[in-house]
């Protein structure tokens, strides 16, 4: 099945995260973060704390390095900060979400992640948390743990991983206070297919409001009426490093990939197709996606054609509607020197990237074919490298 991963709020996920905790019988303080998305509500941050941190709820990450985060502030501090940064535009879209939290003084940050996979999930932890971790990218260690397992390591919040459907969690940084373990900072994705469960007390928000573009309102249209999904969220229209990626969990471990090697200002997008699209619902996806793509005449461009391996959608079927809106934008591809990079795996997978290739280079556009044994930090390397 190809999972479709949903951010959600940071305090929607230490508020889960805090609950699971004491459900398991760990020492975790009460969560007394608020949540403030209107200037009237201002007043709530009185019952915080008289230290606090102030950061951005808008499910975007390097907010410390943006200016974006308030630590240890008086309430009046918290409030002044929330007004003068109020609207504020990042990303292209505007800020109207906050979180207020009380200030832990401490001295070591730690991080840690862990991401689900088809066969298992990967714990990736570190001594060495905090702002500068994409640095220290070297300290971190990984923990393979196979589907059916529970790490050694971090049981705990591995446990709630499965049992509470998180597709992605990263914590960055959490400390130790008081011999109790204290998230600082959190991301969180959820397995939307999931939802049914019934294990969640929250809806999935749309990333901070931000400014629309009819190509995303096409796809929109194009989503409901197809049983597939079809997904296309602009994030830097002047990007130069576009993302048309098979599956929400391959689309987040792409983009991933590419801010921890240092590339995210360029990244243009997020996007997903999955659920066995037909070739004729993928042509017409490809080809509302191009008309974002060549908005801006930068060059050179790199176009991902990125998934895991699929279980049960038609790679052939859907390429070969990518393949025919490619031959419909070639004067562009040529115009922005497009670089296109394909890693793809599932049913019919060898057919399609020989296929890509073939006819790609009849149109003389730069093309580099990998499968699905090829690591995905590698294909985002050779990418950035045309830049």
């Amino acid at each position: 099945m190809d999972m479709a991963r949903r951010p959600i709020r940071e305090y929607d996920a230490k508020r889960m995260l805090f609950q699971a905790m004491k459900e398991y019988g760990l020492p975790v303080p009460e969560y007394k973060g608020v949540l403030i998305t209107s200037l009237d509500e201002l007043d709530k941050i009185d019952q915080v704390g008289e230290r606090l941190v102030v950061k951005p709820d808008e499910m975007f990450n390097k907010r410390q390095k943006l200016g974006l985060i308030a630590l240890d502030v008086s309430p009046e501090e918290a409030k002044a900060f929330i007004r003068e940064n109020w609207g504020r535009e990042v990303h292209g879209g505007k800020i109207k979400h906050f979180l207020v939290e009380p200030y832990v003084p401490h001295e070591k940050e730690f991080y840690v992640a862990i991401l689900s996979e088809r066969e298992g999930d990967r714990i990736f932890y570190s001594e060495k948390g905090g702002i500068d971790i994409e640095e220290n990218w070297d300290s971190v260690k990984e923990e393979f743990v196979p589907e059916g397992e529970l790490s050694k390591l971090f049981p705990d919040l591995h446990r709630f991983v499965k049992e509470y459907d998180v597709s992605y969690l990263e914590i960055n940084p959490y400390t130790i206070k008081d011999g109790r373990f204290v998230p600082l900072g959190v991301l969180m994705q959820l397995d939307d297919y999931a939802f049914f469960k019934g294990k969640w007390n929250l809806s999935f928000p749309e990333p901070f409001e931000k400014q629309s573009f009819p190509e995303e309102e096409e796809v929109e249209e194009l989503d409901k009426r197809t049983g597939a999904s079809l997904k296309l969220t602009i994030l830097n229209p002047e990007g130069r490093i576009w993302l048309m990626t098979a599956g929400g969990g391959a689309s987040v471990v792409f983009a991933d990939s590419i801010y921890l090697q240092g590339g995210g200002k360029e990244l243009a997008n997020y996007a997903e197709y999955s659920g066995n699209p037909s070739t004729s619902e993928t042509y017409n996806y490809a080809k509302a996606f191009f008309k974002a793509m060549f908005k801006h005449p930068n060059k050179p461009k790199a176009l991902i054609l990125g998934g895991g391996i699929a279980n049960f959608t038609d790679v052939s079927k859907t390429f070969d509607g990518i393949i025919q809106a490619i031959k419909e934008y070639q004067e562009l591809f040529h115009r922005d020197n497009v670089h296109v990079f394909v890693r793809r795996g599932g049913p019919n997978s060898d057919i399609a990237l020989e296929k890509i290739k073939k006819e790609l280079e009849a149109l003389q556009i730069p093309v580099r074919v990998y499968s699905e044994e090829e690591a995905i930090d590698r294909v985002v390397k050779e990418a950035l490298e045309l830049f």
